[in-house]
């Protein structure tokens, strides 16, 4: 009969922490702002100064090769068609790390040397945005990697809850570290 109230108790807790982790937990990359009011679902938002001027930085991010060399080992990028990067061009991402994630997305809006936003076509970000920021801040550049998701049914939010948030985050600053590199150095 004890046993039987324990499990029962822990069953209750249990559930409890599943059900406040599939309504989310904060992370210091969750940002609230007017300026993203039209969009709905989280906003993750990642920012780093790098010491080099705007046009370096976003040429590094609209080539295929120089954006490959930014990202995270077991990450591929390819752009639809390969230049010019503009509005209309598909970038397909591959992820190949513990968990497999495929995705394409679409440049919707593009400012040169300002802004780049992609809506996510298909994968588990679907229907959700992508925006990198550009802003010179006293001879370096302010970027800023933002992405809007509301992953869709229980799975798919208890996965970014669990695990797939915390990947996005290390994944993010990653591409900051090797961005700042590549930025800085050549």
């Amino acid at each position: 009969m004890y046993r039987k109230i324990l499990r029962q108790i822990f069953g209750v807790v249990y559930f409890i922490y599943l059900l406040s982790l599939v309504i989310g937990c904060s992370t210091k990359h969750i940002a609230t702002s007017a300026k993203y009011s039209q969009y709905e679902g989280e906003i993750n938002q990642h920012t780093s100064l790098i010491q080099a001027e705007t046009h370096r930085v976003f040429h590094i991010l609209t080539h295929q090769d120089t954006f490959n060399a930014i990202c995270p080992q077991g990450t591929i990028v390819t752009f639809e068609p390969l230049s010019p990067y503009q509005m209309g061009t598909f970038v397909n991402t591959k992820i190949d790390h513990i968990f497999k994630l495929v995705w394409r997305s679409k440049v919707v809006e593009m400012i040169p040397n300002k802004k780049i936003r992609l809506q996510f076509l298909d994968g588990f970000f679907t229907g959700g945005t992508e925006i990198w920021e550009l802003e010179p801040e006293n001879g370096f550049t302010r970027a800023t990697h933002t992405i809007i998701i509301r992953p869709q049914g229980f799975i798919k939010k208890l996965a970014w809850n669990l695990k797939v948030r915390r990947k996005h985050n290390k994944m993010v600053d990653s591409c900051f570290d090797n961005l700042k590199r590549v930025s800085e150095t050549e």
